[in-house]
């Protein structure tokens, strides 16, 4: 059986994905051979995110671009991206189901960039620098 990640899921075998995809997502999340400390699972909830929603991946990394170029913080990027993605779901989607998963995906990444959004505040957060360390300022 070909899937087509375009083509919206319909049936049970949405909830199959949703299940698989978040598990994957909590699995990298917490790890359990981490002590259940593990990543921000952005680039996971990517993968699962272009199997599930692909258009709306594409809105929200459109967003994250714009907002990287912008600001050269990745955190910052990726947690406005995160808020974006129920929004871009149910836009695209108009799915109830996948609206509130995306949602829970969202969070968890958001909730997991806690100290990022702390040192945003604060100013101190790290900016990704183009320049080489030959480069002249």
């Amino acid at each position: 059986m070909i899937i087509n990640a375009f083509a919206t899921p319909s049936g049970h075998e949405v909830y199959l994905r949703l299940v698989a995809g978040f598990a994957v997502v909590l699995g990298h999340n917490f790890t359990c051979w981490l002590r259940f400390k593990g990543g921000k699972g952005i680039a996971t909830s990517a993968g699962v995110l272009a199997a599930l929603v692909t258009w709306a991946l594409l809105i929200i990394l459109g967003v994250w671009i714009i907002l990287f170029a912008l600001t050269r913080y990745v955190s910052l990027a990726s947690i406005v991206a995160a808020f974006t993605l129920p929004f871009a779901t149910w836009i695209y989607y108009n799915n109830w189901t996948l609206s509130i998963v995306t949602a829970a995906m969202a969070a968890l990444a958001i909730y997991k960039h806690r100290g990022n959004i702390q040192r945003l505040l604060k100013g101190t957060e790290s900016r990704i620098s183009f320049k080489g360390k030959g480069a002249s300022q």
